[in-house]
């Protein structure tokens, strides 16, 4: 590896997500899975609750912060997302502070953060009021610059930041702003590109999964983060708002004369376009409740422009679909076709903006405009007809290609390649010329290399003025856009060759069926797709309880049809691969741990009517397994098997390694379409099964939606024991009384009671309410909250044990409440309630 590559290769493993140390307008405390002992906190812990780093290590969590909070965060800890994103638990007077606190769970360790908040920035509700008026505001705009460019003017108003940009990453990985407001005594930088090394791969990676990131002071100290266990991991900071900064991006910063920043990412089709880059010459932080509404904006700005980006390319290809019907009209079917081509060539060019065209059949060559000599015309040919795909192949740089003599090129530089009948050696090449123009770049893009702690890196470079970059011997990139022209083109062209006998007239007539058929297929398809998403759009407002988590699951389910629609159009409008289907979904969960999944089955095709509602239900199993099952631990496993079976295919989804599983509380959504929506819309089977080891589903499809592919070989990954029922025994019937006052820790506990085999619960918020209960009905056992906002569940406790009903406490304190004498041998659990030591307690107590 060159000594470049290695230093670029090395900024890129930066293991910046563990920088063992934050930014100090804040501090941090860790602690195991059942948020009781300080595992790490802050070097400046001291400065906000009064207790030194040596005095906190190994206690209990109650040593730094009171008994309520503990509580509110042993709630927040049994969220479902804890561990995807980062959870405010409120604001708290805590130690002469006003203290911001949130949660978020990496691995065994939750991680606790303490911001400090002015009174002046208590009002929550003028933040949203803001973010609430900038997005009603978008909703004018149609064009992408547009919203672009408002949404920085908005956004710099708003935060007050003197320099706001949208930033948009190109294709070969390189950045460049595209929108931009700023104060007047700014140098722009609209229009400038900074190169792909300037944010690594894995900072990017990093955006994704928290979107907003705020560095409040490039010159400020940090606080280094001290483990209890000096031999301890170090802590993944990914999700935390003051993980410290990179060294050599501060370094970037200052050489930008940039004292302060904060990035907001723009996601579409969960992949990171861009970013709203914030810059501040002197220190700023916004609050933490602008922050979160900054978050808020982002997310439902990236759900608008990707809809005005779908738009605008719509209404780009229906113009362009129109342009090219005409033309198709005017061709004539008299004279041979390299002529008839040649006579069009300079309407055929324009449609393509290429300066010239080839036509070829046979050995005959007929030209139009610039274009290279004959002999490379021909070598172009034979490399098109030796290519997998000689249907269509772009070029931009010619020169570059084996035995291609660059002194019979001329002014050409690339081409486009469509093989009209490559079999009948019948192509038609476009040329472009070189284009040979300028890339303006915040400064040189080459930066200087010098020694690190692990081998050569990139530094930073110490200007940022333009610098004019010149690219030539290659010709304008050919778009997807004009792909998909030449490709409309081609089927013309085609029909052309076939009428003047330069094509076998039986090839023509198939195709044309097929298109006619396609076309037939795909207004079906888009009508039922637009009906679909309406329905995803409704079942989930009704399946969600917040916008940020509407939003969420609204992106991603909307990606899994669009997924599937590239499948589709991918592979053939008919048949696509099942395991494609399959691995497509689950790309983005595993990244580098394919072995996790494994698949075994005859190669299959779905049919594609079928495909869009099949890849909903595998994003569903996909995304619950990434949540809270086998594949949320590097352990686990999921096992897909298929086979021919009962005239259809039966399909069988087997999760095993992963946490102890309990059948979900409530029938939501994305159960309901998994069980619900091939039985109803395919006249096929679902059968999904909740054993503890690992989440089970089979699937049974009607032959009329699988082809088999007879002459290809079975699709086979690491083999894997056949399934077998692994259910847990039923407990002995009878009701049960939950006496809990927050609601949605009610709903999980009656969960995890089902998972158990209970159906007959009751549950009461207060004491009253729970003696009314016992009067009416018989118990076979208690689960008891002892904290019940203004009273305790003592009274409760005491007339179960009147009644001989066994019980046990839960709680989200240590120490506040201390059990009575009568009461002190009574089993007690610890919010979050784990299921394994519930269904542990429960054998004891009905032994």
């Amino acid at each position: 590896m060159e000594r470049r590559e290695l230093a670029i290769s090395n900024c890129d493993r930066e293991p910046v997500h563990i920088p063992g140390c934050i930014q100090t307008f804040g501090a941090l405390i860790a602690t195991g899975k059942h948020i009781e002992t300080i595992t790490h906190v802050s070097s400046n812990i001291s400065d906000f609750v009064d207790v030194s780093p040596g005095d906190a290590l190994g206690q209990p969590l109650n040593t730094l912060l009171p008994e309520d909070v503990i509580h509110t965060l042993r709630n927040i800890a049994g969220h479902p997302t804890i561990e995807s994103q980062r959870e405010r638990a409120g604001v708290y007077p805590l130690h002469q502070h006003t203290l911001d606190i949130s949660l978020h769970r990496c691995g065994a360790h939750f991680l606790i953060e303490l911001e400090p908040v002015a009174s002046a920035q208590l009002d929550s509700q003028s933040a949203f009021t803001q973010v609430r008026m900038l997005l009603a505001r978008l909703q004018e705009e149609t064009t992408t610059p547009a919203l672009l460019q408002m949404a920085v003017k908005d956004l710099q108003r708003v935060t007050e930041f003197d320099r706001v940009m949208a930033y948009q990453f190109l294709p070969d990985g390189a950045g460049e702003v595209v929108a931009e407001a700023m104060t007047d005594d700014l140098d722009p930088y609209l229009g400038l590109r900074y190169p792909a090394s300037d944010i690594p791969q894995q900072v990017r990676g990093m955006a994704l999964r928290m979107p907003i990131r705020a560095i409040s002071n490039i010159d400020a100290p940090t606080a280094d983060l001290i483990a209890a266990d000096s031999a301890a991991d170090p802590l993944d900071l990914s999700l935390t708002h003051m993980r410290a900064v990179s060294p050599i991006h501060l370094e970037y910063l200052a050489n930008m004369g940039v004292q302060s920043s904060m990035n907001v990412a723009i996601i579409v089709r969960r992949q990171l376009w861009g970013l709203f880059a914030f810059h501040h010459k002197s220190v700023k932080l916004l609050s933490p409740d602008y922050r979160s509404t900054c978050d808020l904006f982002g997310q439902l700005f990236s759900l608008k422009f990707q809809l005005v980006l779908e738009e605008e390319r719509f209404n780009t290809r229906k113009r362009t679909t129109s342009a090219i019907s005409q033309f198709v009209q005017k061709l004539t079917s008299s004279g041979r076709f390299t002529q008839t081509v040649q006579a069009l060539g300079e309407q055929l060019c324009s449609m393509l903006s290429a300066q010239g065209l080839a036509v070829i059949a046979k050995q005959e060559i007929q030209t139009h405009g610039d274009v290279p000599t004959h002999g490379i015309i021909r070598e172009l040919v034979h490399q098109v007809q030796t290519h997998p795909c000689p249907d269509l192949i772009p070029l931009e740089n010619l020169s570059q290609l084996n035995r291609l003599s660059t002194t019979q090129l001329g002014k050409t530089a690339g081409a486009l390649c469509l093989g009209i009948a490559p079999s009948d050696d019948v192509f038609v090449i476009f040329f472009r010329h070189e284009m040979i123009y300028e890339v303006r770049w915040a400064g040189s893009p080459e930066k200087e290399i010098v020694e690190g702690a692990n081998g050569p890196r990139l530094r930073p470079r110490t200007s940022f003025a333009e610098y004019r970059e010149k690219i030539a011997g290659q010709c304008k990139p050919w778009s997807v856009l004009e792909t998909e022209v030449a490709l409309e083109l081609r089927t013309g062209l085609m029909q052309l060759a076939i009428s003047q006998g330069e094509v076998q007239q039986q090839e023509w007539l198939r195709q044309r069926r097929q298109q006619d058929l396609l076309i037939a297929e795909l207004n079906h398809r888009v009508k039922n797709i637009l009906a679909l998403i309406r329905s995803i759009s409704r079942q989930t407002r009704h399946s969600t309880t917040s916008i940020e988590e509407y939003t969420l699951l609204l992106d991603r389910r909307i990606a899994a049809l669009a997924h599937a629609h590239d499948l589709v159009a991918g592979h053939g409008l008919e048949w696509p691969s099942l395991q494609n289907l399959v691995m497509t979904e689950l790309r983005p969960y595993l990244g580098e741990s394919e072995h996790q999944v494994s698949f075994s089955g005859p190669e299959a095709g779905l049919k594609a009517n079928f495909v869009p509602m099949f890849a909903l239900v595998i994003h569903e199993l996909i995304t619950n397994s990434a949540k809270y099952g086998a594949l949320s631990v590097s352990a686990g496993k999921v096992d897909v098997r298929w086979k021919e079976q009962d005239g259809g295919l039966a399909i069988y989804w087997k999760e095993s390694d992963g946490p102890t599983v309990f059948p979900p509380k409530r029938k939501g959504f994305g159960r309901t379409l998994i069980e619900r929506a091939i039985p109803f819309e395919f006249e096929g089977e679902a059968t999904l099964r909740f054993p503890r080891t690992g989440v089970q589903v089979n699937f049974w499809l009607p032959a009329h939606l699988i082809l088999f592919q007879d002459d290809q070989p079975e699709v086979s990954s690491t083999p894997m024991p056949a399934f077998q029922s692994e259910e847990e025994p039923d407990l002995a019937p009878g009701h049960v009384l939950i006496v809990e006052d927050n609601m949605l820790l009610a709903l999980e506990m009656e969960n995890l009671l089902e998972s158990l085999g209970f159906n007959d619960i009751d549950t009461a918020p207060r004491v009253k309410q729970a003696i009314k209960l016992l009067a009416q009905e018989t118990y076979i056992l208690g689960i008891l909250d002892i904290n019940l906002k203004e009273e305790n569940s003592f009274d409760i406790a005491r007339e179960l044990i009147r009644r001989r009903i066994p019980f046990m406490f839960t709680t989200g304190y240590n120490s506040k409440f201390t059990l009575p004498e009568d009461l002190a041998i009574v089993p007690m659990l610890k919010k979050p309630i784990d299921g394994e030591q519930l269904n542990l307690t429960i054998h004891q107590l009905l032994a």
